[in-house]
């Protein structure tokens, strides 16, 4: 038994819909329903971390049943909302070298 072959180059496509352009049928659109859009790709971004502050990490990762990516993510979000946190972080930054 040979597989069915089916139009996979534009040639093909073309060849499938000319006969329905020849007669003055409309071509349908690909999809008719509305798609969702895809979701946005995320952006990688490495982080070098001493010994102590990865394990820290691991361990809250561990403590909330959830990944150290979503820790992160979460510490960003309350660093973006929250104008108190983001005085604090900064005077650390200005204070401490090596991070």
């Amino acid at each position: 038994m040979s597989p069915t072959k089916h139009p996979s180059t534009i040639a093909g496509l073309q060849r499938a819909v000319a006969p329905a352009a020849a007669t003055g049928e409309t071509v349908p659109a690909v999809s008719e329903t509305p798609q969702r859009p895809r979701p946005e790709k995320p952006v990688r971004f490495t982080l070098d971390l001493d010994r102590a502050h990865h394990q820290f990490l691991k361990d809250q990762a561990v403590k909330l049943e959830s990944g150290a990516s979503k820790v992160m993510r979460a510490l960003l979000d309350e660093l973006r909302d929250d104008p108190d946190l983001q005085n604090r972080v900064r005077t650390r930054v200005w204070q401490t070298s090596g991070y």
